[in-house]
């Protein structure tokens, strides 16, 4: 969970990372050793969005919260959440990339 996304200098567009933490409390994440700036959309025990920390600067060990509990945390390009219309309340599913190598 610490290392997440650290020292990759891109991310394919509509990719991400989803952390699955051990239980729901407000989540706290980083960008130390992060290139690339993110969204960081908290999500609750339901998949529901409870906040986003939008455009995450790299490269800061400022903590990224929305002050809320979570269970789930995902890591998407900054800008990606705002493009995707995903704000709080919003119900996420998730799909397998396409073209994945599974």
């Amino acid at each position: 969970t610490s290392r997440g996304l650290m020292c990759r200098d891109a991310m394919k567009p509509e990719w991400g990372m989803l952390f699955l933490m051990r239980q729901t409390q407000v989540q706290s994440f980083w960008m130390l050793n992060t290139l690339i700036p993110l969204d960081i959309m908290f999500l609750d025990e339901d998949w529901k969005v409870v906040g986003t920390a939008a455009n995450a600067v790299p490269q800061t060990t400022t903590p990224r919260t929305v002050g809320k509990p979570s269970r789930y945390v995902l890591e998407l390009n900054a800008g990606e959440a705002g493009r995707a219309g995903l704000s709080p309340g919003t119900q996420a599913r998730f799909y397998p990339p396409r073209g994945a190598d599974r």
